[in-house]
Parts: structure tokens; C-alpha cells; sequence
């Protein structure tokens, strides 16, 4: 899930090979698109045009125009892509496998890559969701550690996250430069960080209805938070953050 607008939201099926345009507003879906493939995850590029990662090594291009979603082009990638990200004019993705993160063009040229340390281990075990901030950075959601990693611009480790309660970080937002928002899945509920003062703490869990959380968008003018609950669940949750 990723916001178009404020009311309108861009929902992927995995089940359905499809993308579908939703107006929160109205209740009803405005468009739908059927791709040859499994969409993963997805994100806005700019306010005309979305991204998906699909199972088959590639990203596929959508622009959204007005009500109607449009196929604007694939991209063939070189790995098996999971998150996506818009990041300065560029994409950056997490694969696996193998396990890593690119920094990639929209034509599809490598500009920066992490997958091993100086020393040769390996950074990620299963990298998915990432988050980029208006400050130029990137935190990336690590299933296989239960971690969320802060990278810079070069992809250089600047933080490692990583707490108890932590468990299937999955959906990511920047909320503001100094907070992130993050589904917390196999403990159905949504946690605040503040990186820079490395602390987390639950805002929403499973009283207020929140159930295996894989996805969140927030709109900054009318304080409202979207919750996806678990994988192609029919169901969005709205909440009022104040």
C-alpha cells in the first residue's frame, strides 16, 4: 500500500496480479491494472507515477492519471527485488536472494550497492520494506534479523536497530526527520523509533484492532494513519494520530 493522495491509495494483490487505485473517501476502487505478474511492494516515484517490485526480476512502471492507472514500462533487474524506494530522482531496492540493497536509476544502472562488510560477512538476511527521509536517509527492514538498518546516500551502515520486541519489522514510513513508524507483524502492533535517540515505543497493538501489520501510509495534513492488516486482507484501518 502507498498513498497517492491523501484520500486515494495504490494497493498491490499478489494473489490477483494486480495493482488497484482506491479513494478512502468514497469507498469504492477507481481503477485496476493486471500484470503479468506477482506485484511485491510498491511506492510512489512522484505524484504521477508508481513502482512495483514483481517476482520475476523486474520493476514495473505505473502511471497514475487522475482515476486510471496506466502500464508506463518495465525494468529487467539483475536480482530477485523486494522493497522499493524513491531516493533522490533514483529507486533503491532490497533483494533476496541475494540478500542486499541497490541504489539504481530508473534505466536501471547500479550507483551504489551493499550486500557484504569489509570483512566479507553478510549485512542483511532477508531485507524487504525501506523508508527514505527528507534528511537523505535509509532505513531498511530485515526480516531475517528482526533489525532496521540506517544507510546514507552511498549505502554506508550508520545504525543498527534492534530491540526485544521487535519481531517481523515489515511496513516502514518516515513520519518526520526525527520519528519512523513501523509494522511490527508477529507482534500485531505499530511501533514509533526515534533513530536519533534510539528508542521505540507501541503507539497501536492488537486492542485497537491492529493484526498483523504489513503496511502503513500516513497523511501529514489530516493526521491519519493507514494500517494494512496482514497480506491481500481486504480490510484498511484508519486511526487519528494526535
Amino acid at each position: 500500500m502507498t498513498a497517492v493522495s491523501c484520500d486515494k491509495f495504490l494497493l498491490s494483490s499478489e494473489k490477483k496480479n494486480k495493482l488497484v487505485l482506491f479513494d478512502s473517501k468514497t469507498d469504492k476502487v477507481l481503477s485496476e491494472i493486471v500484470l503479468q505478474n506477482q506485484p511485491r511492494l510498491i511506492c510512489m516515484i512522484d505524484s504521477q507515477q508508481a513502482a512495483t517490485t514483481l517476482n520475476n526480476k523486474k520493476i514495473q512502471f505505473i502511471k497514475v492519471k487522475d482515476t486510471t492507472l496506466i502500464n508506463d514500462g518495465v525494468l529487467d533487474v539483475d536480482v530477485d527485488v523486494r522493497g522499493i524506494a524513491t531516493y533522490n530522482n533514483d529507486i533503491v531496492v532490497s533483494s533476496y536472494p541475494p540478500a542486499g540493497v541497490k541504489i539504481i536509476s530508473k534505466d536501471g544502472a547500479v550507483i551504489h550497492k551493499l550486500d557484504t562488510t569489509a570483512a566479507g560477512g553478510k549485512v542483511f538476511k532477508n531485507p524487504r520494506w525501506i523508508a527514505t527521509t527528507s534528511d537523505d536517509f535509509i532505513f531498511v527492514t530485515d526480516w531475517g534479523t528482526n533489525k532496521i538498518t540506517r544507510l546514507d546516500s552511498r549505502l554506508s551502515i550508520l545504525q543498527t536497530f534492534a530491540w526485544p520486541m521487535l519481531d517481523g519489522p515489515c511496513g516502514i514510513l518516515s513520519l518526520n526527520k526525527d520519528q519512523l513508524l513501523v509494522c511490527n507483524m508477529a507482534q500485531d502492533n505499530i511501533v514509533v523509533i526515534e533513530p536519533n535517540n534510539n528508542t521505540m515505543a507501541v503507539i497501536l497493538e492488537k486492542q485497537h484492532g491492529v493484526d498483523g501489520p504489513s503496511s502503513i501510509c500516513f497523511c501529514n495534513e489530516q493526521k491519519k494513519l493507514y494500517v494494512a492488516p496482514g497480506f491481500d486482507t481486504p480490510t484498511i484501518l484508519v486511526y487519528k494520530l494526535v
